[in-house]
């Protein structure tokens, strides 16, 4: 019984050891190392971030592009709100082309935060979206587009200013 206790013991450490450094071992964290702010204001179609304002019909704050760095490599993350207002039916998302240090331009489309409006009324979805993450990543534009109802043939209503990585001198 000595011998099988013992045993037990010397097999539990090693695992007792890993375990706790799996505990401590955790993913890189994201240092954000710049935020651009902006809205994309459109007839029916906005981006921006809070409510849509009262007599203007604008977003009350701006959007964000925030310039994250991670394990040295940036990590563009756009963080608002994307808004229909008075328009029926029509569908509205975002895109964001990036341009690469070697001139390779490549659109991204945030699939999970277009939608489409059902009445007139002023409707919106938040926006969350970080698809690329590179040490190549040289600037950075963001289209907001929309689609009539009952078509998804999407057009763009509005776009940003190029955006510069944090460390690129154009």
């Amino acid at each position: 019984m000595r011998i099988s206790r013992t045993a037990t013991r010397l097999l539990a450490v090693p695992l007792v050891v890993c375990a706790l450094g799996l505990i401590g071992a955790s993913p890189a964290q994201a240092a954000v190392q710049r935020t651009d702010r902006f809205s994309i204001t459109e007839q029916h179609f906005d981006f921006g971030d809070g409510d849509l304002g009262n007599i203007s019909g604008d977003p009350k704050a701006d959007g964000r592009l925030e310039w994250d760095l991670v394990n040295g490599t940036w990590a563009p993350r756009l963080l608002g709100r994307i808004y229909i207002n008075n328009a029926s039916g029509e569908c509205v998302r975002v895109q964001m082309v990036v341009t690469y240090q070697n001139g390779v331009v490549v659109t991204y489309t945030d699939n999970a935060s277009d939608f489409c409006a059902p009445n007139g009324r002023t409707w919106y979805s938040e926006v969350d979206f970080s698809p690329v993450s590179s040490t190549y990543v040289a600037n950075v534009v963001i289209r907001l587009q929309s689609a009539p109802a009952g078509g998804w043939s999407f057009a763009t209503e509005g776009a940003s200013a190029p955006y510069f990585a944090p460390w690129w001198l154009p």
